[in-house]
Order: structure tokens, then sequence, then C-alpha cells
């Protein structure tokens, strides 16, 4: 399917990526951007936030051709946006559905308790003031990726959802560039430089967790890496060195 040269048109974006904050979302989108038929939002944006004000007001029908007219395209081209906070509020994902309903959908999820490390440092350099007990329980929602998919499969069918595991796609880019290329149904295409990460790295301000929080981490999140592994058959846990080792009888969700 070779992008054409003809009349821009605006419409419903063709794939969503709505997770997860911190696991490499910048790096997969920037190099899906690289693809002649993929196009970005409007002024090249990655993240739209669109859905966030929705949360404390109704979404009106006339609200919507404002979030059509975010992404432009030519003929044979598709448009989208990702905006790793989506599948973390549990009213985007009926709102979208209204808004785009024939939309693919793309999470990239990486192991939680590296994702908190970084997603603190993340929000406290973003949000100074914040208070650190409450950027500190945020970012432990944030991990809870088994819920937060269930939201995403009551209103999505299963195989318009791909999730990809950020430690996977660091370890095989070629291979699940490919598989996210058609899954979106474009066109064959490797850039040379899909390895590079392209990114805001939180690496210089990570500390290690002291024993005590980490182990917390481990009790809180188990549950949901382990019945994650339902939903997600293809979860390799051994790329999540804090859950490699997770016993069977950890705890599954209801």
């Amino acid at each position: 399917m070779a992008a054409g040269r003809g009349k821009i048109v605006t419409g419903p974006p063709d794939f969503v990526g709505v997770g997860a904050q911190r696991s490499g979302t910048t790096w997969w989108f920037r190099t899906l951007l690289s693809h002649p038929q993929i196009r970005p939002p409007r002024k090249g944006r990655k993240e739209l936030h669109f859905f966030e004000p929705y949360g404390a007001r109704s979404m009106r029908d006339e609200d919507i051709p404002r979030y059509h007219d975010l992404f432009p395209r030519r003929p044979g081209q598709i448009a989208g946006e990702w905006t790793p906070r989506y599948m973390a509020d549990a009213w985007t994902a009926p709102l979208l559905r209204r808004a785009a309903p024939d939309a693919k959908l793309l999470v990239m999820l990486r192991d939680p308790i590296e994702r908190y490390r970084s997603g603190v440092v993340h929000r406290a350099t973003r949000s100074p003031e914040a208070r650190p007990e409450i950027v500190a329980r945020d970012a432990i929602e944030r991990g809870r990726y088994t819920s937060q998919l269930r939201g995403l499969l009551a209103v999505f069918p299963r195989d318009r959802i791909l999730v990809l595991q950020y430690e996977r796609c660091r370890q095989d880019p070629i291979g699940q560039y490919r598989r996210t290329l058609e899954f979106l149904g474009v066109d064959d295409h490797v850039p040379e430089d899909v390895r590079r990460l392209r990114g805001t790295t939180m690496q210089s301000g990570k500390k290690p967790l002291w024993p005590e929080l980490q182990e917390a981490l481990r009790v809180t999140l188990g549950p949901e890496v382990r019945a994650l592994t339902e939903i997600v058959p293809d979860l390799d846990l051994d790329l999540w060195s804090n859950f490699a080792d997770l016993p069977a009888d950890d705890g599954v969700l209801a």
C-alpha cells in the first residue's frame, strides 16, 4: 500500500497508543513516524491528551470532530497519536470507542517496578511541588497493567489491541517493529536507526529502591503481573528481572 499524493483528508485516527508511561513509547512512536505511510497528529505532536478533561465533564458529540481534525493524511497513509496515560484513565476507553471506533490500539509495557522508578523521577522533575507520597502512589497505580487492559478489552476487541513488551523491543527491535507494522496494516519498512532509542531518559536521576519498598512493590504488583500472563500469553517474565521468579501461587486477580 503506497502512500499517494492526493488531497489531504482528516478523520478518526487509524491507531492510538494508549500506554504505558515511561515504557519507551516516545522511541517507538518516533520510529513508526520514519515509515512513509505513518503520519503524526497536527504539528507533529506525539501526545494529544484529548480525553483527559472528560474525566470531569461529559464529552459531547460536537467535541468529536475536533479530535478527527487533528489527524491529516493523504491517500495510502495512516495517522495516529500516542498518549501514554490514556490506558490509566478509566473513562478514556469508552470515549475513544465513541470517537474512533475502528482505531487499532498500541500498548507498550515495561517491568512495572522499573517503570515505577522511572515514573517517580519523571513526575518529580516535571512537578517538583508535588508531594512525594502522591507521586509514588500514582506511579504504583500506573503499573496495574492487568486492570487497565481489562478496561480496554471491555470496549475493544482483543484483535484490535497490540501489546508490546519494551524489553523485547530492546532485544529484537527489527522483529518487533515489523510485528507492529503488520498489525497496523502498512508495508514492510525498517529504518536504519530502529535500534537507536529516541526519548527522554531518567537514568541519571534514578536511585536504587530500598529493600522494604522493593518488596512492597513486588507484593502489590505481583498479582497484576501474574494475571497479565493470562491476557498476554507471550509475555516473557524472564525479561522482567523483578518478577522473573514470581511463584505460581503469587495470586491472580479475580
